[in-house]
């Protein structure tokens, strides 16, 4: 079955999380001597999972790579050099090798933004700010100036925080408000972050779920001038949520008193009280519900996990088809919408631009982070079309580890994490 974050406990979901976006081993070969360092090693291919591929005396060898981290979610290394002789980078990873093998990444040749992580042609990094590791999902204003908000995890929370203005990030002093219902604060290990932050011009939303199936779930739908002005409301098996104007779409099993299978269900937000409704059907048999993004020029992706096998797969939706299912209340069938062929499973998206970046791979291994372009259909009731995949940042080895992403008006935010400790890094479209 599916290592499903929102059935799993706060330790579980951190180590499905972490392991869902770190980055894949790559290996390699050389000639003569086999190796000089660990990038001659790079054509070995895949190291077992948890290894990587170092030069060692000249020899590409398979090596453990520790980057455990625990229950707080930070790495319990604290920064310092343990007995063993392990230097540790400060709760990020392990960053030097040691007699027993582990991966020696501290040595590595990396960029001060990127890390090891290797930009592709055709999109170029901007301005990259500190991240609490704490900050389990961000989210930002339509700009030109750029408010940013994060969602922060704790063992005794799950709050919503003001993050100051791109690029000077900054988690705020206090909350915002709480993510959790009343009925639900006395006890918050019983409770499954999802991990997103939707924003709709004026609102923020947020969620969680509980174990059950199907799981018990709630929205908050949080006013960022303060506390109680909050809405709390029920939202089954609600996995992740995107905004647009004084709306959001709900990735789950239903919102407030509209529930009902597995799709897409809208919350209109214009006024009080709000109003609810299913505008997108996913086929009768799923494994589970699915990620969701909005490019630019409106077009959203919706997806949910196959049955059996709990793949991740998505579709693309016009605006003009959101529009009409609100309006008519028949929810369009997504399985009869362009489909996003990403090649592969794939762990988070987010909208880039006219268009939308994933990161492909499976919960114990990122590949890349790809964009595929969204582009309207012609006049005469043409279908949209979806791009073939551009690849946008590749992984090398193990070092580097990409764990969250998001928008900035036109542009990507990727969570970077290693030896340099956490950041966001913004990523453009062009050189």
């Amino acid at each position: 079955m599916r290592t499903d974050m929102k059935r799993m406990g706060t330790k579980g979901q951190r180590a499905a999380l972490m392991g869902a976006l770190l980055a894949v081993v790559l290996g390699g070969t050389g000639c003569g001597e086999e190796c000089v360092d660990t990038f001659d090693c790079r054509d070995k291919g895949a190291a077992p999972a948890g290894q990587s591929w170092a030069c060692v005396e000249q020899k590409c060898t398979q090596v453990v790579v520790d980057i455990e981290e625990d229950d707080a979610g930070t790495n319990t290394d604290a920064g310092t050099e343990t007995d063993a002789g392990t230097e540790t980078d400060g709760g990020t990873g392990t960053d030097a090798g040691t007699d027993g093998g582990t991966v020696a990444c501290a040595p590595l040749p990396r960029e001060q933004v990127l890390g090891t992580l290797q930009l592709q042609a055709g999109f170029s990094v901007a301005e990259s700010a500190d991240l609490s590791t704490e900050v389990v999902a961000v989210v930002s204003t339509p700009g030109p100036t750029y408010s940013l908000f994060a969602l922060r995890e704790t063992a005794t929370g799950r709050d919503v925080f003001a993050l100051g203005t791109w690029p000077d990030v900054k988690l705020g002093d206090a909350a915002i408000d709480t993510v959790l219902a009343p009925a639900d604060r006395a006890n918050p290990t019983a409770t499954f972050p999802s991990y997103y932050l939707a924003h709709d011009g004026t609102r923020l939303l947020a969620g969680y779920t509980k174990s059950g199936f199907p799981a018990p779930g709630s929205v908050a739908v949080v006013e960022p001038a303060g506390r109680d002005t909050t809405t709390y409301l029920n939202a089954p098996d609600n996995y992740s949520a995107v905004g647009a104007t004084d709306l959001f779409f709900i990735n789950g099993g239903g919102v407030d008193t509209v529930t009902g299978d597995l799709g897409v269900y809208a919350l209109v937000t214009s006024s009080k009280p709000y109003s609810a409704v299913k505008v997108v059907d996913f086929p009768a048999q799923v494994g589970a519900s699915g990620l969701s993004a909005i490019a630019a020029n409106g077009i959203a992706v919706f997806g949910y996990s196959e049955a059996d096998t709990y793949v991740n797969t998505a579709y693309a939706v016009s605006s003009t088809k959101l529009d009409a299912a609100m309006t008519s209340r028949t929810p369009v069938v997504l399985v009869n919408e362009p489909k996003v062929d990403v090649g592969s499973n794939f762990t988070a998206v987010a909208g880039f631009g006219n268009g939308v970046a994933v990161a492909r791979g499976t919960f114990s291994g990122v590949t890349d982070v790809s964009r595929f372009s969204l582009t309207p259909g012609l006049g005469g009731g043409q279908p949209l079309s979806v791009g073939t995949r551009e690849a946008v940042l590749d992984t090398t080895d193990a070092c580097t580890a990409v764990d969250l992403l998001s928008s900035l008006g036109a542009d990507l935010l990727v969570g970077v994490k290693d030896v340099n400790g956490r950041r966001l890094v913004r990523i453009r479209q062009g050189q």
